[in-house]
């Protein structure tokens, strides 16, 4: 049955259920009937992202086995709970996988992400996964269902833009040209920047970077990006570089891009014993700010807004049936294309 179509929910489902480290096993599941103010979507697209890849292979110790996994999703509501108000059967939404209590001292600061009891709605690689209604936000009109995988990653993306906040003439630098280092690419030209520079030893991804805005491109494993970035801006150095690999190497050289008084973010997720070495009197010489950029606050509703705006179809790479969960992880890990998708009922 194509997804949307009228349908009788089942009462159990086929699920990617992650047992330990390096172990995926596809398994039958109940379906949890939404209560209350819960949707049930029927999951059409998952990206694997790379905290995905570290949580498997144990070098991130974020959430604890047995549990489904998937993160960046989209899907279609096919059920929701008798005190829903804001969505209907068969709308299209893409899923904020934080739930925050709304009561501890971050979340009223503003932090939610930082919120120790946050509740991760987490479990993409199923057929059918339960929600709460407000982490749903409904796609905009004309946007495949598909493209709604990416509002996770964007919001990220959105998140670690406001928290540089360049002004439009600035100079910026990306490391990286996965789907973390693309989006921001193109944030980075729409923000009026006038020179976006993107490092990536991958040419296939470079040409992708320029198609999609980057006015510099850098190979690192020929040229050192630092000297390239020099002569780019008369030997200043940018005004922000993000960072978007998640490696010591790399956000070591994001450090080093930034002009005096300029900032560097890093948006990359490392390993978990992952180090950098730092020399308190170049930051201090530098007047260097650095930020480290976690996952979103109140951003996903721009980043859903954004998926007409962007160009996310270039970003979507080789799509996987749930039963090769195997093979998809091992596509991602591989970098094979830009963001690998887990399609459940594809």
């Amino acid at each position: 049955m194509a997804i949307g179509d009228a349908m009788t929910i089942p009462a159990d489902m086929t699920c990617a259920m992650w047992r330990g480290k390096d172990d995926q096993r596809i398994e039958r599941a109940p379906v949890r009937q939404p209560e209350g103010r819960d949707i049930l979507i029927q999951v059409a697209a998952c990206g694997i992202c790379a905290t995905d890849l570290h949580l498997v292979d144990g070098s991130i110790p974020l959430y604890s086995p047995p549990r489904i996994l998937g993160h960046e999703m989209s899907g279609i509501v096919v059920a929701v709970g008798p005190d829903v108000r804001t969505l209907s059967v068969g709308a299209n939404v893409a899923i904020d996988p934080n739930v925050p209590c709304g009561a501890c001292f971050f979340c009223r600061e503003a932090q939610p992400y930082m919120c120790p009891t946050r509740t991760p709605a987490i479990g993409g690689f199923a057929e059918y996964h339960c929600v709460p209604e407000q982490t749903a936000y409904s796609l905009p009109e004309g946007v495949p269902v598909e493209y709604g995988a990416i509002a996770e990653p964007l919001s990220c993306c959105v998140h670690a833009f406001d928290m540089a906040s360049p002004r439009p003439g600035s100079t910026i630098a990306v490391i990286g040209a996965g789907t973390i280092g693309l989006l921001l690419t193109q944030l980075a030209r729409r923000s009026g920047a006038a020179l976006v520079a993107v490092s990536e030893p991958d040419a296939a991804r470079r040409a992708l970077a320029e198609r999609l805005g980057a006015d510099l491109t850098i190979d690192p494993l020929s040229e050192d990006p630092r000297d390239a970035l020099l002569r780019a801006t008369g030997g200043i150095g940018v005004d922000y570089a993000f960072e978007a690999v998640g490696s010591s190497h790399t956000a070591t050289m994001a450090i080093s891009l930034p002009r005096r008084g300029g900032t560097v973010v890093l948006v990359g997720v490392a390993p978990g014993d992952a180090e950098i070495t730092l020399r308190p009197y170049d930051l201090f010489e530098r007047e260097l700010t650095i930020r480290a950029s976690f996952v979103r606050a109140y951003e996903f509703r721009r980043a859903v807004a954004l998926l007409s705006r962007l160009d996310v179809e270039p970003l979507l790479g080789r799509r996987f049936p749930l039963a090769e969960i195997h093979a998809a992880f091992a596509n991602a890990a591989e970098r094979g294309g830009i963001k690998t998708l887990v399609v459940p009922h594809g």
